[in-house]
């Protein structure tokens, strides 16, 4: 028995020394007790930014053909408001130009009289009375084209149109011809200058400048200084209402960056006026996935981490990156569990739609 007890002992010390000897099994301090698997959850892809088109200024809106859904390409103009364009009246040099763009027309038209002024290339004229006329050329018709001589010297002569006719007065701008200021002259019906054609006399007079005004705000001055004009030429680029800091909105129914336009909310020849919204776009460079997260899982997912993206519609084979950008801190309920919203910025991408089904997988 003394043996048997004695064999035990030296055993249990031999097991001890071997174990001090070789080692115990190691157990790595940083090692989990319970290890998490990465998990996944669903949602769809939304708009993570909306924009407003809003008019510059008031107006019509001209034809458009943007559809909601379209895509939008960077500086594309979206919509055009009709604006007023005042147009000169004649041949002639631009002086007098006191408008800039913002300027209310009200005010400049009181402060200077005029936006600017157009010196007409005929310069002269003559305001006169039917007073010497034969009887039968007292009737005088606006714009019929008349015929003149200097009573200075027959070597002067012109060719105007009766411009105003007022009781026995009439006024007659010279169009062309050799005639100088102060001659005094005779107006005929005829290029033979013969007496029973004679419609009347007078001096001839400088042409006033030409007043340019019109209403609302100028956009556009389209001219300078100095220039010379035809006829029908654009001046200045006038639109309703007042441009308050003196201009108009930057925007200006274009876009900055590619963009889905998500909502119209006008019609073509529909009248706006400034501020007012036209459409609401949704910036591509600001997509994102809306997913669901349980209540249970919310320690599962901080703002910040990355994750791995799968859109359906572009296959399993193609994950995207992003980021988890909001969690939201209301919860929603779903089959009676309590739910939170999870956003999750995206990788831009030209396939994605938004609605398109999306994974989101934790890396944790």
């Amino acid at each position: 028995m003394k043996n048997c007890s004695w064999n035990r002992i030296v055993s249990t010390l031999l097991i001890a020394v071997l174990v001090c000897t070789l080692g115990a099994p190691a157990f790595a301090e940083d090692e989990p007790i319970v290890s998490r698997t990465a998990f996944s959850i669903s949602g769809y892809v939304v708009a993570g930014e909306s924009v407003s088109l809003i008019a510059p200024y008031g107006g019509r809106l001209l034809d458009f053909t943007v559809r909601t859904g379209d895509v939008l390409q960077p500086g594309q103009t979206v919509f055009s408001i009709e604006t007023q364009k005042v147009y000169a009246p004649c041949d002639g040099t631009i002086g007098g130009v006191r408008a800039q763009p913002g300027d209310e027309t009200a005010f400049i038209q009181e402060q200077y009289g005029a936006l600017m002024y157009l010196e007409p290339a005929n310069r002269l004229q003559i305001d006169t009375t039917t007073s010497a006329a034969n009887n039968d050329n007292k009737w005088i018709r606006v714009g019929e084209t008349v015929y003149l001589r200097s009573d200075d010297s027959n070597n002067r002569i012109g060719v105007g149109y009766v411009t105003q006719v007022e009781g026995k007065r009439f006024s007659v701008e010279i169009t062309e011809g050799t005639l100088r200021m102060d001659d005094r002259t005779t107006i005929y019906r005829t290029d033979s200058y013969v007496y029973e054609s004679r419609i009347g006399t007078g001096k001839t007079a400088r042409l006033n400048p030409v007043a340019i005004t019109g209403e609302g705000s100028v956009l556009k001055v389209l001219v300078t200084e100095g220039q010379q004009v035809k006829r029908g030429e654009a001046l200045v680029e006038l639109v309703e209402g007042v441009l308050p800091g003196y201009t108009a909105s930057v925007r200006e129914g274009k876009v900055d960056s590619m963009s889905i336009l998500s909502q119209v909310a006008v019609e073509p020849g529909q009248q706006v006026s400034r501020g007012q919204v036209l459409a609401t776009i949704h910036p591509v460079a600001h997509l994102e996935v809306e997913a669901d997260i349980q209540e249970l899982d919310l320690k599962r997912i901080r703002t910040g981490d990355a994750v791995d993206i799968e859109i359906a519609a572009l296959g399993a084979d193609q994950l995207l990156e992003g980021t988890v950008t909001t969690i939201s801190s209301l919860s929603h309920t779903q089959n009676g569990d309590a739910e939170y919203k999870v956003y999750v910025s995206i990788s831009t991408n030209d396939a994605i739609r938004e609605g398109m089904s999306a994974t989101v997988y934790l890396n944790n």
